[in-house]
Formats: C-alpha cells, sequence, structure tokens
C-alpha cells in the first residue's frame, strides 16, 4: 500500500465514533475525513452494500466505496478506495470487537458473492457439479498457507465428486515480495496446461523478501523444472487475472490468508471441508 494510500486509511479510521442516521450520514462521515487531506479530490463516496452482523442487534456492516484523485507533488493518480463501516441508529464505528472472544466482527462479515465466482478458469480441483464448493484466497508464500493449503488440496484431489476447489491469488506483495512472482508463475503454468505447480510452489525454498524476478524464476526453474520468463510473467492476460482475483478479494472482504469459503458462507475454522469429505 502507498504512504498515500496508508494515510488515507488513517484518516478513515481516526475517528471511533460519530453520530449516525442513515446512508447519508455514512457517506458525509468519509467525505469528511477525506477533506482533512488536502491532497485528496473526491469524485464520488457510495455505499456499495449493508450486511447483517450475526449475533449482534442494532448494528450493520456498510461497505463503502470511494473513486478519489490523490494529488503528491506533481503526480495526479486515480485511486479507488474501499473502507468498511459498522453502523447503528445513532454511532458510527470504524471497528467493533466481540468482548467476549476478542474477536474482530470484520472476520465474520458475510458479503454478497459475485455470480461468476465459480467461473471454471479458477477451478483447481474437483468437478464443478460436485455438491460442495469451496472458495480459496491464499499467498504461496503466506507461512499459515503453506501449512493449511497442501492437505486442503490433497483432500479435494482425493474426493473430486465430493468437493470442487476454487482458488483465487492474493498475494501479500508488502508482507513477501516474492509471492507476486510465484503467483504470476502458476497462471503462467495454468495457460500452459501443465499441472501440479501449485503444490511445488507452496512447498518451495525461497526467500519471501526477494524482489530480484530474475533470481526468483531462477530457482523456480531449479526447484520445479518449470521455465518461465519476465516476458511470460507480466503478460497481458496475466495481468487481467491477477487483477481480477485482487478485485473478487475486495468484493468479498478478504483481506488476509487464507481465507475460505465454504458453500458460499465464509468459514472461520477453515475445517468445514473435512465434513464435506466424511459424507
Amino acid at each position: 500500500m502507498s504512504l498515500m494510500l496508508r494515510l488515507l486509511t488513517i484518516l478513515i479510521i481516526g475517528s471511533s465514533l460519530a453520530i449516525a442516521g442513515g446512508d447519508t450520514d455514512v457517506v458525509n462521515f468519509v467525505k469528511k475525513k477525506l477533506r482533512q487531506n488536502k491532497g485528496v479530490k473526491i469524485k464520488s463516496v457510495k455505499v456499495a452494500e449493508k450486511l447483517p452482523i450475526p449475533g449482534i442487534r442494532g448494528w450493520s456492516a456498510y461497505v463503502v466505496e470511494a473513486d478519489l484523485e490523490l494529488k503528491r507533488g506533481k503526480d495526479t493518480r486515480r485511486v479507488d478506495f474501499e473502507t468498511i463501516l459498522f453502523v447503528s441508529k445513532q454511532l458510527i464505528a470504524t471497528e467493533l470487537i466481540d468482548r467476549k472472544t476478542g474477536r474482530n466482527i470484520r472476520s465474520i462479515l458475510q458479503p454478497k458473492l459475485p455470480d461468476d465466482i465459480y467461473d471454471e478458469s479458477h477451478l483447481l480441483y474437483g468437478k464443478a457439479d460436485a455438491p460442495h464448493k469451496l472458495i480459496l484466497f491464499s499467498d504461496p508464500l503466506c507461512p499459515f498457507c503453506r501449512m493449511y493449503v497442501p492437505e486442503l488440496l490433497k483432500a479435494v484431489k482425493s474426493n473430486p465428486e465430493k468437493v470442487a476447489l476454487y482458488y483465487y491469488h492474493l498475494p501479500l506483495s508488502a508482507i513477501h515480495p516474492a509471492s507476486d512472482v510465484l503467483v504470476r508463475v502458476i497462471e503462467v503454468a495454468r495457460l500452459r496446461g501443465e499441472k501440479g505447480i501449485v503444490e511445488k510452489l507452496y512447498a518451495i525454498d525461497i526467500d519471501p523478501q526477494l524482489k530480484d524476478e530474475k533470481r526468483i524464476l531462477a530457482i523456480v526453474k531449479e526447484k520445479t523444472g518449470l521455465e518461465v520468463t519476465p516476458e511470460e510473467l507480466h503478460d497481458k492476460k496475466i495481468e487481467k487475472i491477477i487483477l481480477h482475483d485482487r478485485m473478487t478479494a475486495r468484493r468479498m472482504l478478504v483481506t488476509g490468508t487464507p481465507t475460505i469459503f465454504a458453500d458460499g458462507k465464509k468459514d472461520v475454522t477453515r475445517e468445514k471441508y473435512k465434513s464435506f469429505i466424511k459424507k
């Protein structure tokens, strides 16, 4: 995330509470915070979606989208900014924490699934007509993903009639830059029709902080036998796929990995798929 975008985030979450009354108050709240930065020009702000919060009365989660122009020095660029606000009849809050569990309520929000979420191009394993469907957002260098995903893949591969797994990239490049190259390698391999590269990259020994693209590709070739060129990584088809996955993650309020949805609902336990297989 750029410095300017981080500043915008701080502006949005800088006030913990405000008086609320409806959509208009929420939009005005966001605009007021954004205007505190003189480098921000607001093109539009709107409430994109309202989400109920399971188990909490009187509060809703508002997904707010903003179309902005950011000016920094002589440079001006367009940015689509998105945030979540929690709204009651009288209050707007930027965070809600469950006192009993300590869980951030953001983690249990259930957005509306995009119409194209079960797109064939994202079907990694299992049959499309399987009775149970999983959606996975993952990063091959996320340590939690590396512990979780291989077992999940093995389970789905062994039960293709019961479960279908749809895989979406969410490289956390700010934490481990090398992941951005690896997810592109996965897509290059997929377009070539090569199988098994996902498992190989989740097991590859590589420094997550490595930024040298050619060095990363050399390691991939050495460890997996797959040879990919920098030109292939940045092909327009690959760029489009990676952007699509990032935008899908935003629409589904996914910010961390691994995040999994089981039969259309976010599975915070990440274990629901095991019950599908046992049936």
